[in-house]
């Protein structure tokens, strides 16, 4: 009778062992992504080729999982019962099934998974091994069940492949975010990245130099002026016109100009030696002009409106720009847009200045009506209805905008003052 009681025992903890694992494994494997079980393989080579069974045939794998768990939960509580009848003659089957469902909660479901949930990666590693002879065993029945099971789901109106990629982009954008704050990521980092999905939906009128910010050369100007201008702003590509600004006939490269150094510049013809120009019109996607500035080997772009009129030009420094940050080489000054701090809560800035940038320096909260226009001085022009003079002023969540410098009708510099809050009258508000 003792060696019975003994050889039930045995089995019953072979039964509970058998029902930690598959559950355990259940829920390693589950945890796993698809992504990251790919960056596993990829990172431990042969060791982890047996996860690609899980990548092939999950439904089956699972199957494998759910009939061994079911199997040995089974026979477990069934050698639990004859064991007891052996015992104590006559034991309540209830409490027998209490009893045993309580071990197998405890030690083949809630303390396997907790541990397989936390530790998923390297428990899938050493599980998926063993998994793989139940798979071939079970493999008849596991095949009948993934097919009956697809035909069920079919007549419900379910889907029983995958549908979509295995990541969208809002996921990867939520991974960054999950990385940085983590710490796994930099702040710069996270930005670049961040960058490189806004530039989908960044348009070319967005990052343009402007039309009145544009160095612009007249097709009949005297080589002379065309040397002074050139020498004055030290850019390599400079757009020709003829009559008017709207007519852009041409890009003069500076490497161009210079072949002819040696000979004489009054006899130069401009036409003859500048190139084409690439005209994009202002809703032009930059990811797409990024692609069309590789293909084409160009670097800049002119932009022009709906009625073709020219806005500004774009470069592929103004596009790398939104993706890495401000680039500044020899020739560039710092020109920021803060021009001055008199205190704390008052500012000069320049009237260029992005509105995104306004808002989030001064934590100003941006309605929707700001995407209307791209700059501060945009957006004065909005609140004041008309073109303002120096010295008029705009009051805008808690700020007093004020114009300083204006050229014509362009605007130069905005003072940006912080209104002092009444104390007093916040009391009264609260009270």
């Amino acid at each position: 009778m003792e060696d019975g009681i003994t050889l039930y025992s045995v089995l019953i903890i072979i039964c509970l062992v058998m029902s930690a694992f598959f559950s355990s494994t259940e829920t390693a494997l589950t945890s796993l992504t698809e992504l990251k079980i790919n960056h596993i393989i990829h990172e431990k080579g042969s060791k982890a080729k047996a996860l690609e069974l899980w990548l092939l045939h999950p439904n089956k794998v699972l199957n494998t999982i759910l009939i061994g768990n079911n199997i040995f939960n089974i026979l477990g509580s069934v050698l639990a019962a004859e064991m007891a009848n052996i015992l104590f003659n006559n034991t309540p089957i209830a409490l027998v099934t209490g009893v045993m469902t309580l071990m197998v909660l405890i030690f083949g479901e809630i303390t396997p998974k907790t541990f397989a949930k936390h530790n998923a990666e390297a428990f899938s590693l050493f599980a998926i091994k063993i998994l793989r002879l139940f798979y071939t065993v079970f493999y008849p029945v596991s095949y009948s069940l993934n097919v009956f099971v697809k035909v069920l789901i079919k007549f419900m109106g379910g889907e029983v492949e995958k549908i979509g990629p295995s990541i969208t982009e809002d996921e990867l954008e939520f991974l960054i975010s999950v990385g940085e704050k983590e710490g796994v990521l930099e702040d710069q980092k996270r930005e670049m990245l961040h960058n490189i999905f806004e530039i989908s939906d960044t348009i070319a009128r967005e990052v343009m130099v402007p039309r009145t910010d544009m160095t612009i050369l007249k097709v009949d100007q005297p080589i002379n002026d065309i040397i002074n201008v050139v020498s004055q702003t030290e850019y390599s590509r400079i757009p020709v016109y003829e009559n008017r600004m709207d007519n852009i006939i041409g890009i003069l490269y500076v490497k161009d100009l210079l072949k002819y150094i040696k000979e004489d510049f009054a006899s130069i013809d401009i036409r003859k030696i500048m190139r084409k120009v690439y005209f994009v019109p202002e809703t032009k996607k930059i990811d797409d002009l990024l692609r069309e500035f590789q293909l084409n080997r160009i670097h800049l772009a002119v932009v022009v409106d709906e009625y073709g009129g020219v806005s500004g030009i774009v470069t592929l420094e103004d596009i790398l720009e939104e993706i890495v940050g401000e680039i500044r080489d020899e020739y560039d000054k710092e020109d920021d847009d803060i021009v001055e701090k008199a205190s704390e809560s008052e500012y000069i800035v320049r009237a260029r200045m992005d509105v995104d940038d306004f808002c989030e320096f001064f934590g100003v909260e941006k309605s929707e009506d700001m995407d209307e226009y791209e700059t501060l001085g945009g957006l004065i022009y909005d609140l004041a209805g008309e073109i303002p003079d120096v010295g008029d002023e705009f009051h805008l969540d808690g700020y007093t905008l004020t114009v300083i410098e204006k050229e014509s009708r362009k605007l130069k510099k905005i003072k940006v003052v912080k209104n002092e809050v009444n104390e007093d009258s916040e009391d009264e508000q609260y009270e």
